[in-house]
């Protein structure tokens, strides 16, 4: 099985990778699946990681435990069709969950993340939900 990773899973992944308990929600709901982390999912983590200081080979370190996907035509395609069709209900997002969920829809695989609802609007969307546990 496979997951669709939302930006959300890589940033608990590195905040809590010293402290699994924090992340075992995600870490049960995960198993033994892949995580599949697009190139949107990695543009938004690796932003944020490099403002915060964290080198390129630091990234690319931790990237490899994950397959990472290029952007495509088939997802072009989703990404436009779902905010057409979500502008035509006055509720076309523009951001890049817009984008996480067109990866997800193209490839018909669920998308998990620690934000639920920011995905609600999506039509056809199988989202996992998870959430952190307390310290």
């Amino acid at each position: 099985m496979e997951f669709i990773a939302d930006t959300t899973v890589l940033i608990d992944l590195w905040r809590f990778r010293d402290k699994p308990s924090r992340i075992a929600d995600l870490a049960e709901k995960v198993g033994g699946a892949s995580l599949i982390v697009p190139w949107i999912t990695q543009a938004e983590f690796s932003r944020g990681a490099l403002f915060k200081g964290v080198s390129l080979p630091t990234l690319a370190d931790f990237y490899s435990n994950f397959l990472l996907l290029a952007l495509d035509q088939n997802t072009v395609d989703r990404y436009c069709e779902l905010w057409v069709e979500l502008a035509r209900r006055g509720k076309a997002p523009d951001y890049p969950d817009l984008w996480i969920a067109a990866v997800a829809s193209a490839c018909r695989t669920p998308l998990i993340t620690r934000n639920p609802k920011h995905f609600e609007q999506i039509p056809a969307l199988d989202v996992v939900g998870y959430t952190l546990r307390t310290p």
